[in-house]
């Protein structure tokens, strides 16, 4: 589709700069852009990259400064609130029509006669739907998705292909689930008897808020007794870890490789970064962020920093990393002052005192005077 930055400009609602009338067939970052594509510029850090694009025009924020020659003279540019979600609705408009989406259960699915289905709702090919299940208005399940005995879908999810529910798993609305990703699956729970690892049954569910997103090859473990929850608005990267009994709490973010081990907690907007690894019924607070492979073995309050394993405060932690960056030049002023000694002591030997011991002598017991006088 085609479509001039004039008309862009009233698709986004925003204030035109420059000449409406030029033509924009793609939407594209401006590292990539071309003649012909529209890019977009998120604040004054990025402007100069502008000044070298071929882009034919560009959205900006509402401070972006336009000035010649910061920005070429005949660039058109578009100013709104929110480049990124404008260049988003840009783009898909730019794209044409979508494909309409398809409703309905294919013969190829199955559906227990026990499961209710809500109004346009689309089940693929060989996805499977167990006894007593509930997939709410608008929902999707792709192929070969799993949706076990007694699990409740809400309004508008998506289940991507290949996903696994097992039974008595719950999503609020807006739920999006990505391809292979295990969901209510056994906790690993053992205990001993008579020497042999003995399995805990985890009987308890799986509860995930509205408006989680949760990505590919994810698993998150069934309570043992009661629920494992997930909050509103967390979301979840590809390959995490979330062990039973778990409370996360909401618009967390947890990136790809964290692994929480059992009966933790987080508080809201929570964030952990790439593999970092959270010990067993750890506190996290509200706010907390945990940097890329930290080892969390103390509960951390609302609002701190921490890195490393064991993780710190950030300040501690950056301190240590500044001192193990100079190892290697205090072992080499180490052996220096050591070679130095062994010089020293080559030219003044030291002599050996009555009792034995190697050191100064004090012939003259100078340093034995009573102070007192006595």
């Amino acid at each position: 589709m085609v479509a001039t930055v004039e008309q862009l400009a009233a698709l986004v609602s925003g204030r035109l700069v420059g000449d409406g009338k030029v033509s924009i067939h793609s939407a594209r970052p401006v590292s990539e852009a071309g003649p012909g594509d529209i890019t977009f510029i998120e604040n004054d850090r990025y402007a100069k990259l502008l000044r070298t694009s071929p882009a034919s025009a560009a959205i900006v924020g509402p401070h972006f400064r336009v000035k010649r020659p910061t920005v070429k003279d005949d660039l058109p540019v578009i100013e709104v609130d929110d480049p990124i979600a404008a260049f988003i609705m840009v783009r898909t408009h730019l794209s044409g029509e979508q494909k309409p989406r398809w409703t309905g259960v294919h013969p190829q699915a199955w559906v227990a006669p026990t499961a209710t289905i809500g109004r346009d709702v689309a089940i693929y090919p060989f996805a499977y739907v167990g006894d007593q299940a509930v997939v709410a208005d608008g929902s999707t399940i792709h192929p070969g998705a799993v949706i076990g005995d007694r699990c409740r879908i809400g309004r508008d999810c998506m289940i991507h292909p290949n996903a696994v529910l097992y039974a008595d798993v719950t999503l609020e609305d807006r739920v999006e689930v990505h391809a292979g990703t295990v969901l209510g699956g056994d906790g690993f729970g053992y205990r001993q008897a008579n020497g042999r690892h003995v399995k805990i049954p985890h009987t308890g569910k799986l509860e995930i808020g509205n408006d989680v997103e949760i990505g590919a090859n994810c698993t998150i473990d069934r309570a043992t007794f009661e629920a494992t929850r997930i909050g509103e608005g967390t979301k979840i990267d590809n390959l995490v870890m979330i062990g039973h009994n778990n409370q996360i709490g909401r618009h967390n973010l947890l990136c790809g490789q964290v692994g929480i081990a059992g009966s933790c907690t987080t508080g809201d907007y929570v964030v952990m970064a790439g593999q970092a690894g959270i010990k067993d019924k750890t506190q996290i607070g509200d706010g907390a962020i945990v940097g890329a492979q930290a080892g969390v073995h103390r509960n951390i309050p609302s609002g701190q920093q921490v890195l490393g394993s064991p993780a710190i405060p950030v300040r501690e932690q950056r301190r240590l990393f500044q001192m193990i960056a100079r190892l290697p030049e205090m072992h080499r002023q180490l052996r220096e002052l050591s070679a130095q000694i062994e010089a020293i002591s080559a030219v003044v030997p030291l002599s050996p005192n009555h009792d034995g011991t190697v050191g100064d002598v004090d012939h003259d017991h100078d340093h034995d005077v009573d102070p007192t006088g006595f």
